[in-house]
Order: structure tokens, then C-alpha cells, then sequence
């Protein structure tokens, strides 16, 4: 009987520990719930790395700003004929002393014309003495084929108003050795001007053209060339105005110094005359420089 009391006593206690036990892992399992819920909370730390990456869109653009500098500098190279051209504008505007060999044409001088044979008067305008004068532009040369007497033609160079001066021009004579080339210098239609005169015998004269009360040529003084290329060749004469003292050069040598104290600033400028004989000539270019 004792035996058989104890086995269900035995099967009792077996019972109680699997439900205790059960008890025990049902309380364990209910815990671990809200631990799964903290676990789900990780979404939240996403938000926050979302969050993070929207700072990041505006650092985009900066770089874009950065490189937008880069184009102007890319650009440079377009302004630079700017400059050039800015710098050619200058020198043009400053252009005041130079050689014309004349391959822009004679749109910066005026001329006008003597004609002394039955009055002495100055023409700008006159037809028939343009045509005696036969001047012409051919091939970079101021060419004269003057066939009458009495006759000068003169270009004045517009562009500049000159003080002290020197101003060179290279003839070919190609016709008689009377035949006259002219240089003036210190130019006003209303006080007049110097002007050299210079044959193809080598001999020269000085004079000053009062336009105010003579209206007409005084005499200065004359000489000689010390060297010249005779006859039909080419020979270089200059003149000079620097203060009051009037310098004539020929073929670059010294001739004379002449004081006068009438004129003392004015245009420059070229031509020829013809007294008793025509005049056949070409000038291949006109200079003005500093004396």
C-alpha cells in the first residue's frame, strides 16, 4: 500500500514542476516582448540619417559655383584683341610723327594751288589747273606731270598741328633739271608758312608766305647742295623748324640755318612748282619726324 501511495504522489510532483516551469517560461517570454518593440525603434535612427543627407544636397551646388569662375577665365583669351585694338586706337590718335609711303591713299591731306603766271592767288578748287597739274596716286607714288609754267601744287597733311618739326620727302626727277619740289612747314592759311624750294641742279631757296599783309613770297635766303644726284635721280631734302631757327638739309647733309621768328606753329606738308619749264616728278614718300 505504501508503494502504491507514492507513485502518484511522484506523478503529482512531476506535474507541478512542468507547470511551474511553464509558468517560468511564460514570464520569460512576456519580458522579451517590449524588447522587440525597442528593437522596431531603429526606424527612427533612419529618420535621422535622412536627415543628415539633406545637408548634403546644398554642398552640391557649391561645387557647381566654384566652376562657373573657370568659364570667364576660359573667356580671357577674348579680351585680349580688345586690348590690342584699344592699343592700335591709341597710336593712331597719337600719330604725330611717321612715314607715309602713301598705301592708304592721300584721305589725310587737302591741296591746294598757285598759279602766278597773271595773278597771285591761291585756287583749291580750280578744274582746269587740276588737270595742267596732272597729279595722280600710281602704285605708292604721288606723281606730278605739271605741264605748265607758273604753276604749284601743294599737299597739306590735316591730321597734326606741329611747334617744332622736321619733315623729309625722296624725289625721282624724271623730267628737267628746273624742275622744283617743295617742302613748307609751320602751315596757316590766315599767317602762312616756311617753305623750301629745292631743283634738280641741287639748288635751293628759303621763303616765307605772308598771308596776312604782303599775301605773298618772301625771300629768306638760298644755297647749294653739297651733295646731289644730278639730272633725273633721286635725292632726299628736308626742312626743319625747331624754335626760331629754319634748317635745310639736303640728301641728309647740313646746307644752312636761317633765324626767323614770324611763324611758330602750324601743318606740314609737300608739293611741287614749275617756273619757266614743266615739271615731271614722283615722290615716293613724305616723312615727319622730331627735329
Amino acid at each position: 500500500m505504501k508503494k502504491s501511495g507514492l507513485i502518484p504522489l511522484f506523478f503529482l510532483a512531476v506535474f507541478v514542476l512542468v507547470f511551474i516551469s511553464a509558468c517560468g517560461l511564460r514570464k520569460e517570454a512576456e519580458p522579451q516582448e517590449p524588447n522587440v518593440i525597442i528593437i522596431t525603434a531603429t526606424p527612427a535612427a533612419e529618420v535621422e540619417t535622412v536627415v543628415t543627407e539633406p545637408p548634403v544636397i546644398p554642398t552640391e551646388p557649391v561645387v557647381v559655383v566654384t566652376d562657373a569662375p573657370v568659364e570667364p577665365t576660359a573667356t580671357l583669351p577674348a579680351d585680349t584683341p580688345t586690348e590690342t585694338a584699344t592699343t592700335i586706337e591709341d597710336t593712331t590718335q597719337d600719330v604725330k610723327f611717321f612715314r607715309d609711303e602713301f598705301d592708304d591713299g592721300l584721305d589725310n591731306y587737302s591741296h591746294f594751288m598757285f598759279n602766278w603766271k597773271n595773278e597771285f592767288r591761291i585756287h583749291k578748287n580750280n578744274k582746269e589747273l587740276e588737270k595742267a597739274a596732272g597729279v595722280e596716286l600710281d602704285n605708292g607714288r604721288v606723281k606730278f606731270n605739271m605741264k605748265a609754267y607758273d604753276l604749284g601744287y601743294y599737299f597739306v597733311y590735316e591730321s597734326q598741328t606741329y611747334e617744332d618739326v622736321k619733315v623729309s620727302m625722296e624725289v625721282e626727277n624724271l623730267g628737267y633739271n628746273a624742275s622744283s619740289a617743295a617742302l613748307f612747314c609751320r602751315y596757316d592759311e590766315d599767317m602762312g608758312w616756311y617753305q623750301l624750294t629745292v631743283d634738280f641742279q641741287g639748288l635751293w631757296a628759303l621763303w616765307y608766305y605772308d598771308a596776312m599783309i604782303e599775301k605773298g613770297f618772301n625771300y629768306l635766303t638760298n644755297g647749294g647742295a653739297a651733295q646731289f644726284d644730278y639730272g633725273k635721280g633721286k635725292n632726299t631734302f628736308t626742312l626743319v623748324c625747331d624754335e626760331n631757327q629754319i634748317s635745310v638739309y639736303v640728301n641728309d647733309v647740313l646746307s644752312q640755318t636761317f633765324e626767323d621768328e614770324n611763324l611758330t606753329s602750324g601743318k606740314v606738308g609737300f608739293g611741287a612748282r614749275t617756273d619757266n619749264t614743266y615739271t615731271v616728278m614722283n615722290v615716293p614718300w613724305f616723312e615727319i619726324s622730331e627735329p
